[in-house]
């Protein structure tokens, strides 16, 4: 055996026993149960030529993004190659990057600027910028062909000159806001930044002298972001607050959107993005990093080719595990969201995949209420339930009926209106113009007997109730279609109908709801079918598919755009989520559904709540109370009001705080809270402050530092059923006695978040990783 490697397991060894030795000698170590989610996420694809030699023109590569790699598909030789970082970049997500005219790759990871040339199949520069930003979001290269690229937090604008190599940081843009999101540059060599999120804003300057001139005036700066983008005939065009602008030599003149000019190709890609097209004609159909495929459709064949890649990868992060009632430990990872499940019995991780709805968020928070798993989601802001004894199935997918949406248009006719296909949805969407309005679908019975239909409506909260008819007579109840989401509704069956051969008709009748038009009033009379079956085989409705898992109850986004918090309240039948509110703004609210009633409520940090405050942590008291926990902060680019964290009682009966105070001078953030049995609530502050309020009394009754556990995760105080207190910290797990505030550290651990305690088992993250831990003496 090679000296080195006896050096290294030698060396393994010692450090593991060292470990296990510092551990509590009546449990085991933690357990390692491995990566949840095996995947990446793409951010932002892109085509360009193999090479610049004259037989490369017809050779293309597709790139792909990941965080800590670059994936490199030969689209004609099928062949993937993975490049890592270069040697000393750590990785971070990209958000932004740019194909530039000299065939070169351009892209930050973090705060690192870089290079990569698909012709010699390499990392060629990478460097870090002088400002602080720690992220490069806009890209865009000019006509001299300097490329350039916009920071966050601090705006700062950066440029690089392929021929001299020379990285230079030009200054901030917005000494208040914080992201510059796009870049673009005139004719004359001027830059400007789109900026946002609070309060928007374009900026441009002149490179020469690095002077910053603000091209929007103070009173039209509104919430939101300005955005600009070159031009094809030299100048730029900017947009904010809903107004038009030409931009040139650091002038901005308004405009009509009309007299906009087309936007100039610079090859800037967004990290979410797709750049489709390849310059000989083929197309990019699909690619997705975690599912490991790309699609490429060639028009003259008309053909598609599929090509398979794989990559090794640490995996998604785990941002967030609870307890479920099925007893296993339920989870999401973000960037890509994956859910996955650890089942005990088995000791088994299963990934269930992604939700497309939800893209690269995840569920920031996750609970149960009775038989049903409840996850609160970034960046949508919607509220979701997930049925853990029926079959994963997000999209809806099942059983294919036979009319499918394209044959229902076919087949489709309506006078006070017109049915149409809905290409996002995939429905056959019917638009009356007035109520009553009738839309008629053919129908053919090839011989005499007995016949079923069946229809799957679709819901949102544009569409109206709808009467079913079938050969001029009424059948069935009539179906409100209107939804806080957009859904797959609940089939609906008929039959049996004896019926003679020939043609028959199904009518669709849109009708007025009182309940519909007392919430929706502009909506229009709109009704959607996702799919129909007509014939004689009955089919058994719980066997069909189109029933999504898991499904929207409600969305929030602008007040709950980052989700931080979700609880089941002990009335049985309400959910919630709390969190951070839209980007560019301050002060997040809580979201309510009764799962009984099926309706939602909505307290905001202006007017119900604590105004400039987010709720990050949230229980309920043994009778129906709740206590919250808040941050000051704004993550997504909003300006800060309040300088201390606090918490606060709101009744749960009249829903309005009856208390409010800041449990730990000076600290931004309350990250968990728990309820102990008798009935006092135990908290953490982000630096570790731990605290003992009394809600009786009102008042804090005891506080103490665990700082030497290191600082708090989310979800990080779980109560035992020994009546104790047990901490998750980012680097140990303690336990707190609850009569005498005595703890004690139970075992090292690297922590990135929590975290459920279940049969005496307490589960963390730690990034990818996924791990336990059994608790002495707790069953």
């Amino acid at each position: 055996m090679d000296l080195m490697i006896r050096i290294l397991l030698v060396g393994a060894l010692v450090t593991v026993a060292i470990y296990c030795a510092a551990q509590d000698a009546r449990a085991p170590a933690p357990r390692d149960h491995g990566v949840a989610a095996p995947a990446q996420e793409s951010r932002g694809v892109v085509a360009c030529r193999a090479g610049n030699g004259p037989n490369d023109n017809d050779h293309y590569l597709v790139l792909g993004n990941a965080m800590d790699f670059l994936l490199v598909t030969d689209i004609d030789t099928e062949e993937t190659t993975q490049f890592f970082m270069p040697e000393g970049v750590p990785g971070s997500y990209p958000y932004g990057s740019i194909m530039a005219s000299n065939n070169k790759f351009y892209i930050c990871h973090g705060r690192t600027f870089m290079e990569f040339d698909p012709t010699a199949r390499e990392w060629t520069f990478h460097a870090v910028p002088e400002g602080r930003d720690s992220a490069y979001n806009g890209f865009t290269e000019g006509p001299d062909g300097l490329i350039w690229c916009g920071g966050c937090p601090h705006t700062r604008l950066v440029s690089f000159n392929p021929e001299t190599r020379e990285l230079k940081d030009h200054g901030q843009m917005d000494k208040a806001e914080q992201y510059l999101n796009t870049l673009a540059v005139d004719s004359s060599g001027w830059v400007y930044g789109g900026i946002g999120t609070a309060r928007c804003n374009i900026v441009a300057c002149n490179p020469a002298t690095d002077e910053m001139t603000q091209m929007i005036a103070e009173d039209q700066r509104v919430h939101g972001s300005g955005s600009v983008y070159p031009g094809q005939d030299g100048k730029v065009y900017g947009t904010a607050n809903g107004r038009h602008y030409r931009l040139f030599e650091g002038k901005a003149d308004p405009i009509e959107k009309a007299d906009a000019a087309a936007a100039k190709s610079v090859g800037n890609i967004g990290w979410g993005n797709t750049q489709f097209s390849l310059p000989d004609g083929r197309r990019i159909a699909a690619y997705s990093m975690p599912d490991r495929y790309l699609k490429v459709y060639n028009p003259e064949t008309k053909e598609t080719k599929t090509i398979t890649f794989d990559y090794k990868s640490i995996g998604a992060s785990i941002t967030s595990l609870a307890a479920g009632p099925d007893g296993n430990v339920h989870g999401s990872s973000c960037h890509p969201m994956h859910y996955f499940t650890y089942a005990p019995a088995t000791d088994s991780i299963t990934d269930h995949g992604g939700v497309p709805a939800i893209g690269g968020g995840n569920f920031c928070a996750i609970t149960s209420q009775g038989d049903f798993i409840i996850g609160a989601e970034y960046a949508g802001g919607r509220l979701w339930l997930c049925d853990p004894a029926k079959p994963w199935n997000p999209t809806g997918d099942g059983v294919r009926f036979g009319m499918s949406s394209e044959k229902l248009l076919a087949a489709g006719e309506m006078e006070d209106g017109r049915v149409v296909h809905y290409d996002p949805d995939n429905t056959t969407q019917i638009r009356g113009n007035k109520i009553g309005s009738e839309a008629h679908f053919k129908l053919d019975a090839p011989t005499d007997g007995n016949y079923y239909f069946y229809i799957i409506p679709y819901e949102c909260p544009l569409y109206c109730t709808a009467q079913f008819l079938f050969d001029g007579k009424e059948i069935g109840a009539p179906y409100m279609a209107t939804s806080p989401t957009y859904q797959v509704g609940k089939m609906q069956s008929f039959g049996p109908l004896d019926l003679k051969a020939g043609e028959h008709r199904l009518t669709v009748k849109l009708v007025d709801s009182e309940s519909t038009f007392e919430k929706y009033r502009t909506t229009h009379l709109w009704f959607g079918i996702a799919a129909l079956e007509f014939g004689q085989a009955q089919l058994d409705a719980t066997t069909i598919g189109y029933v999504r898992n898991p499904r929207v109850l409600a969305q929030w986004s602008r007040d709950i755009c980052r989700p931080r918090t979700a609880l089941a309240h002990p009335d049985g039948k309400t959910v919630m989520m709390a969190g951070f509110a839209g980007y560019g703004l301050c002060g997040g609210g809580i979201g309510m559904y009764d799962l009984a009633a099926n309706e939602e409520l909505l307290l905001t940090a202006e007017k119900d709540l604590l105004p400039g405050h987010s709720t990050i942590t949230l229980v309920a008291l043994p009778n129906g109370d709740l206590v919250g926990g808040t941050s000051v902060g704004a993550p997504g680019g909003g300006h800060t009001t309040a300088t201390e964290g606090e918490i606060y009682i709101l009744d749960w009966e009249t829903k309005k705080v009856t208390f409010r105070m800041a449990p730990v001078a000076g600290d931004g953030n309350i990250v968990s809270l728990a309820v102990g049995p008798k009935g006092l609530v135990y908290g953490m502050s982000a630096g570790a402050g731990f605290f003992v309020f009394d809600p009786d009394k009102r008042e804090i009754t005891y506080t103490d530092s665990l700082a030497a556990y290191g600082g708090p995760v989310r979800h990080a105080l779980h109560v035992g059923p020994d009546g104790k207190l047990y901490a998750l910290m980012n680097k140990a797990i303690a336990r707190i006695d609850l009569e005498t505030f005595a703890h004690e550290k139970l075992t090292d651990a690297s922590i990135t978040a929590g975290g459920a305690l279940l049969n005496g088992v307490l589960y963390w993250a730690a990034d990818t990783r996924f791990w336990s831990y059994d608790v002495p003496d707790l069953d």
